[in-house]
């Protein structure tokens, strides 16, 4: 990646039957984003849509926008996370999961390597990666 790119990353989590509170009480963090199972759906304005949430789900955002490479800051970041292992392994074997989402703003080419520790760490969290690029 070059130094000139832009990234952010952010928690999410969904689960088909967990609350939504319990949820952000077992992450510990602010959601920018949530809801739960069976709420009725609404627009982010809060108007109402048809139909209901099939499964509870939070956005947490980590880092908002940030320069350089992603992957420099993973280590810090699962670092921050490691005492929420159980809570993300708990969501996973109760039907949910928990990724990290990470939007990569690029000119041009670019790629990235995952360092295997970065890789071993995250899969000891039970945490997933999801990687987007945008142009």
């Amino acid at each position: 990646m070059h130094p000139d790119e832009t990234f952010s990353i952010s928690l999410r989590t969904w689960h088909p039957a967990m609350p939504v509170q319990e949820l952000i009480e077992a992450v510990g963090l602010e959601p920018q984003i949530a809801h739960s199972v069976g709420a009725r759906r609404l627009t982010p304005r809060g108007e109402p849509l048809d139909g209901f949430y099939r499964t509870s789900y939070c956005n947490f955002d980590l880092v908002e926008k940030a320069f350089g490479d992603f992957t420099e800051a993973l280590a810090p970041l699962l670092s921050q996370l490691d005492g929420k292992q159980s809570i993300f392994r708990q969501i996973a074997l109760t039907g949910g999961r928990t990724e990290l989402y990470v939007g990569v703003f690029v000119e041009g080419d670019s790629g990235f390597t995952l360092a295997t520790d970065d890789m071993r760490r995250m899969a000891e969290l039970s945490l997933e990666l999801s990687v987007e690029v945008y142009p």
